[in-house]
C-alpha cells in the first residue's frame, strides 16, 4: 500500500522507517518545511510537498501517517478520513476531547480504519507485562506506580510542546499520556480521576513542566503517575503489583537505559521474593510493531494498538487534570 507521511521531524522519519522494512511504500512525504520533506522523502524516492492536503486529498495514497505537532493532529486526520484513507496519527491525537471527538466522527463516517501511536505498547517489556496481566498467573493487578521523564535541554521552554495553543499542554499532554494510556492497557478498565497536581517548577513557561495524577478504576485498581522534564537523568519506571507477584518495567532503552522486565515472585512463607530479570538490549522495534498491529487492523486481523476511543479516553483525563489545575 502507498503511505503518505505527513511531518517530517524525528517521529515522521521513524514511520517511514518503520512502514518501509514492512514492505509498504512511502511515496509522499509533506511538511510546513518543504526542505524538510525533501530530505525525508529522498530517502524513499518518495514526491515531498509544504502542502498536507496533497496528500490527504491525492490520489493513489491508501493510507496516511501524522506525525506533527498537536495542533494540525485532528485536521489533518479528519480530512484524510474525509477522502477515504486510513490514519494512523500519533498520540494524543489533539489538543482536547473535542479535536479527538472529531476523527472518532470522521472515522465512522469514512469506513476507514483509524490507530493512535501509542508506541509504548510495543515495547517487548511493556507488551510481557500485559500478557501477565491478561493471564492473572499472580492473581488480580492491586495498583500500579509509574514514574517518566527527561531533563529537557537549552532552550526547551520556547518549544512548541510548552506553548498550550498548540501542544494542548505541557508534560502530562506529552509524556503523562504514554503512562495513562499503559495504565488503561494493563488493567483493562476505565479509571476515573482522583487527585492531580501540574505543576511548573523549572522551566520559565505558560504549561506546567512536571504533573503527578492518582487514578481509580471502578473495580479499586489504582495508579499513581508522575511524569516531569525536571528529571534530569531520563526515566522511565512503571510497577504493576498483584495479589502474588510485583512486576517491574524499567528503561525504554538509549538513554532511559535498557529496556528490563523484573518479576519479584512471592513465596507461600512472604519474605524476600525470587526474581527473574529479563534485558531486552535489541534497538527499538516498538514503532515498526505498532506499524504491522495497524496493517493486521485493516486487514481484519488482530490489533492491541490504541484506539480513537483509547485515546480519548486518555485525553478526558488530560482535560479534567488540566482543570483542576485551574
Amino acid at each position: 500500500m502507498d503511505w503518505g507521511i505527513i511531518g517530517a521531524g524525528l517521529i515522521g522519519g521513524k514511520r517511514a522507517e518503520a512502514l518501509q522494512s514492512l514492505g509498504e511504500k512511502v511515496a509522499a512525504v509533506a511538511d510546513v518545511d518543504l526542505k524538510r520533506a525533501e530530505g525525508l522523502a529522498s530517502k524513499y524516492g518518495a514526491t515531498s510537498f509544504s502542502d498536507w492536503k496533497k496528500i490527504t486529498r491525492g490520489r493513489g495514497i491508501g493510507a496516511v501517517a501524522v506525525a506533527t505537532t498537536h495542533d494540525a493532529l485532528s485536521e489533518i486526520s479528519c480530512d484524510a478520513l474525509a477522502h477515504a484513507k486510513h490514519v494512523l496519527v500519533e498520540k494524543p491525537a489533539g489538543r482536547n476531547p473535542k479535536e479527538v471527538l472529531s476523527i472518532i466522527a470522521a472515522q465512522k463516517k469514512s469506513g476507514r480504519q483509524a490507530a493512535v501511536g501509542f508506541n509504548h505498547r510495543f515495547h517487548p517489556a511493556i507488551a510481557e507485562a500485559r500478557r501477565i496481566c491478561e493471564s492473572r498467573k499472580f492473581g488480580r493487578l492491586l495498583y500500579m506506580r509509574a514514574r517518566y521523564g527527561h531533563g529537557g535541554r537549552p532552550g526547551y521552554e520556547k518549544e512548541w510542546r510548552f506553548d498550550p495553543e498548540i501542544s494542548g499542554g505541557g508534560q502530562l499532554i506529552d509524556q503523562g499520556s504514554h503512562l495513562i494510556d499503559l495504565s488503561r492497557f494493563f488493567a483493562g478498565e476505565e479509571f476515573a480521576l482522583k487527585f492531580a497536581a501540574c505543576r511548573n517548577y523549572f522551566w520559565h513557561a505558560p504549561a506546567e513542566d512536571t504533573a503527578s495524577l492518582f487514578l481509580e478504576s471502578g473495580s479499586g485498581v489504582s495508579s499513581l503517575l508522575s511524569t516531569s522534564c525536571v528529571q534530569w537523568k531520563n526515566l522511565f519506571s512503571f510497577e504493576l503489583f498483584f495479589e502474588r507477584a510485583q512486576v517491574n518495567i524499567d528503561g525504554l532503552g538509549r538513554s532511559y537505559g535498557t529496556e528490563t522486565l523484573t518479576i519479584h515472585r512471592m513465596k507461600p512463607e512472604m519474605g524476600p521474593p525470587e526474581s527473574e530479570v529479563k534485558k531486552f538490549e535489541s534497538e527499538d522495534q516498538s514503532f515498526k510493531a505498532e506499524a504491522a498491529d495497524f496493517l493486521s487492523r485493516i486487514g481484519g486481523g488482530p490489533s492491541v494498538g490504541a484506539t480513537l476511543e483509547d485515546a480519548l479516553a486518555s485525553m478526558l483525563l488530560i482535560a479534567e487534570s488540566y482543570k483542576k489545575k485551574k
